[in-house]
């Protein structure tokens, strides 16, 4: 148990915020699939505009969330960012509303074996998963993710996807990734639509969902690149 402990944002335990969107996945069962010992809490995503977001410890933005908003709250999510609050980002990313994300790129989907997700630098993040299996959802490939996005220098690349394409190139990147801003928070991003629905049931273990939040707030995972920090702080709009 963690109650009583020193250092969230949240006061005693740590806090999520849930980030709702209209076509959210879970949208109702997400505060059954937190940890019963951290804080649970949702708004929808419109109401980050005007939001207190000094007690939250990890933001969870779901699959579907509207990029275009993000964008224009921009500044006030670094700012979130920099004060040590953590991102888990879930979605395929068009348009880049934090300094460290970038455009997702789609791998092909032959073979099928591009669609194997891979360990690359697992940590306490995917350590405990089993890579045959985990991914996969009623064993069919390409449910997780089909593609990845560029991770920015310092991050830990978590999980890969990809390889040969059609023309004999490879063609392989980070499906999942986190990246710290020194002296800040970290940012989890899962180049898929939603990670909880991915060996996360509470009932069972081992859990990638509780996994991850325990790996964000817990971890010394990544250590994070000082350079890069103060390009991200310098690019906020």
């Amino acid at each position: 148990m963690i109650e009583g402990k020193a250092g969230f944002r949240g006061g005693n335990r740590p806090h999520l915020l849930y980030v709702r969107s209209t076509r959210s996945y879970n949208i109702d069962r997400m505060g059954g699939l937190v940890p019963q010992d951290w804080r649970y809490s949702a708004h929808d995503i419109y109401d980050l505009q005007t939001a207190d977001l000094s007690d939250v410890d990890v933001l969870f933005v779901s699959g579907m969330h509207d990029q275009i908003f993000m964008k224009s709250i921009e500044r006030k999510l670094t700012d979130y960012l920099a004060a040590g609050g953590h991102f888990l980002i879930n979605g395929h990313i068009i348009i880049p509303w934090l300094p460290c994300l970038s455009t997702f790129k789609a791998v092909s989907p032959r073979p099928f074996t591009n669609w194997m997700v891979r360990p690359a630098e697992p940590g306490a993040y995917f350590g405990r998963m089993d890579f045959e299996t985990f991914h996969r959802h009623e064993g069919i490939l390409g449910q997780y993710a089909r593609g990845y996005t560029d991770a920015p220098a310092g991050a830990q690349k978590l999980c890969l996807i990809g390889g040969s394409t059609p023309n004999g190139a490879i063609d392989e990147g980070p499906v999942d990734w986190v990246w710290r801003m020194p002296g800040g928070g970290k940012v989890f991003v899962h180049n898929g639509d939603h990670i909880e629905q991915f060996c996360s049931d509470p009932r069972h273990q081992p859990n990638l969902f509780h996994d991850i939040l325990y790996a964000l707030v817990f971890s010394h995972e990544p250590e994070g690149d000082a350079g890069n920090a103060a390009g991200a702080l310098d690019g906020a709009s």
